[in-house]
């Protein structure tokens, strides 16, 4: 059905109600001619929001009160017929002084001094507007922050479902946020739950305190190094990847411990330097000593005997050494 503006004829009773609802309305309202944009009437409200006297307000045009920006698009809108208010959103308009500021503007079409015109009511919301985009501004920075730290970072509500992810935890969780956000993180990463992850993250939950911790993610094979806060909705993760620092610590570990057993070896070895190899060497200085003593060439013969088989003892006691340390050696390389 087409719509049919609202005539509004000064010799009838209803639009007499009609101008003194305009008139007195606490809402600022004005009527303009659609096709010049002169202003036709204008209420007290009005005149004390763009901080006009009547007779000047009725002596500009409505592209007046608006931004060059938004002359564009204040054309293209009245092009659009509403016999019923409609609701045409947010609009940067200009006060005398020269001061903008935004309003929340409704309007319907009728006939005004046999002019087609539009009934305008133009609620100032710059202040609200004002704090939600102080309130835009502060949330992008908050992101811009948490976007630069080197920590992975993720947030979700009550139900564990991820409210958000930065680039970082992206990367060492490796994978996209487009695919997390809004996901169960317990079902997203199925393996989650082992370890201290559930554990802890419920307790910081229910408790309301904070917890910090080191566990493994198996499924990955990434160590990561846990703070996690509760919220108002939810919880606050932060997390360094430390996988490299525990595999530096496990290969010191491995290494302190080959050093022990390399220093038990050398105990071993020390001792039987100071025991096996000390008895058949002071037979040998003994034996040599009664040689260049003895001038009897028959009991020289069997002290160089004995003397032979001390030799050949003291020999395999250090073949024994040689061959512990190679074995316990080549044991490490393995």
């Amino acid at each position: 059905m087409k719509n049919i503006p609202f005539k509004i004829n000064p010799n009838d009773a209803e639009s007499a109600s009609f101008k003194r609802i305009f008139e007195e309305s606490p809402a600022p309202m004005y009527i303009f001619d659609l096709h010049t944009y002169e202003f036709l009437a204008v209420n007290a409200a009005a005149l004390n929001q763009y901080g006009y006297q009547k007779e000047e307000f009725l002596s500009i045009k409505a592209l007046q009160i608006r931004s060059e920006d938004e002359a564009v698009r204040f054309k293209k809108a009245v092009q659009k017929v509403n016999a019923a208010y409609f609701d045409y959103g947010v609009w940067k308009h200009i006060r005398k002084n020269g001061e903008q500021f935004f309003v929340h503007v409704y309007a319907h079409s009728n006939i005004f001094q046999n002019r087609v015109a539009r009934v305008v009511m133009a609620i100032d919301i710059d202040q609200k507007v004002k704090a939600e985009n102080a309130l835009k501004e502060k949330n992008a920075e908050i992101i811009d922050i948490l976007e630069s730290i080197t920590d992975g970072f993720y947030a979700m509500n009550e139900n564990w479902e991820v409210t958000y992810i930065n680039k970082e935890a992206e990367r060492i969780l490796n994978c996209k946020r487009a695919d997390l956000l809004g996901k169960n993180l317990w079902e997203f990463f199925p393996r989650s739950k082992e370890g201290k992850f559930y554990q802890e993250y419920e307790r910081a939950l229910k408790e309301k305190v904070s917890v910090h911790f080191e566990e493994c993610y198996t499924a990955l094979g990434v160590w990561g190094d846990m703070h996690v806060y509760p919220k108002k909705d939810g919880l606050a993760v932060y997390f360094v990847d430390i996988t490299e620092q525990k595999k530096n610590q496990m290969e010191q570990l491995m290494y302190m411990k080959m050093i022990e057993k390399q220093n038990e070896q050398l105990k071993k070895i020390s001792w039987m330097h100071s025991h096996e190899v000390r008895a058949p060497l002071s037979n040998i200085l003994g034996l040599v000593d009664l040689v260049i003593e003895n001038k009897d060439t028959t009991c020289n013969a069997d002290i160089l005997d004995l003397l032979k088989k001390a030799a050949k003892n003291l020999d395999n006691v250090v073949r024994n050494i040689t061959a512990q340390a190679r074995n316990d050696n080549y044991g490490e390389c393995q």
